[in-house]
């Protein structure tokens, strides 16, 4: 019997006590609602995310990390760099060609974007963002006057960017 002294004591209590209880039970779900409602969805952050950066964002941004790069060599010293690139981030969508041969032999190509229906609307099916490559780079280090530096500089920013050697410049800072 003791195993069920729970059932005992719920029947005892009487109509009103679980009336007040189911009352607050109903508000404490109301207010979490209410606050979940102001939290951040993560239907917000991938759109941050999937937001596509212009030429002059992805460049201060390579700058930047192959800076910090560059001061871990051995002899490069404070550091200025500038990364120039031969475009903009592209957007590739994508798209349904059809061709046609008309009775002169002539023919047609057409080309049309593939769209998906969302909530604000039909939007280009996205296939990719291609970022542009690196047309130079320009370095400014305080061991730029040394040869052995100049070309570990310059080995560092071509295999980072994947670029030859004749598109990095390495000169001593003032």
């Amino acid at each position: 019997m003791a195993r069920y002294g729970w059932m005992k004591r719920w029947q005892t209590w009487n109509k009103d006590k679980v009336m007040r209880l189911l009352l607050w039970v109903g508000l404490a779900g109301i207010a979490l609602i209410a606050v979940s409602e102001w939290l951040p969805s993560h239907k917000e952050e991938t759109k941050e995310t999937a937001v596509s950066l212009t030429a002059s964002q992805v460049e201060r941004a390579m700058e930047t990390r192959i800076s910090a790069l560059l001061r871990q060599v051995e002899g490069v010293g404070a550091c200025r760099v500038m990364v120039t690139l031969e475009s903009d981030v592209q957007t590739v969508y994508a798209t349904d060609t059809a061709s046609s041969v008309g009775v002169d032999g002539s023919s047609s190509l057409s080309e049309n974007y593939l769209t998906v229906d969302t909530e604000a609307g039909p939007v280009g099916l996205l296939l990719t963002h291609l970022q542009p490559t690196v047309k130079g780079v320009a370095v400014v280090c305080d061991g730029g006057d040394s040869a052995v530096t100049r070309q570990r500089v310059i080995e560092v920013v071509s295999t980072a960017f994947h670029i030859s050697e004749r598109r990095v410049c390495v000169v001593k800072q003032e």
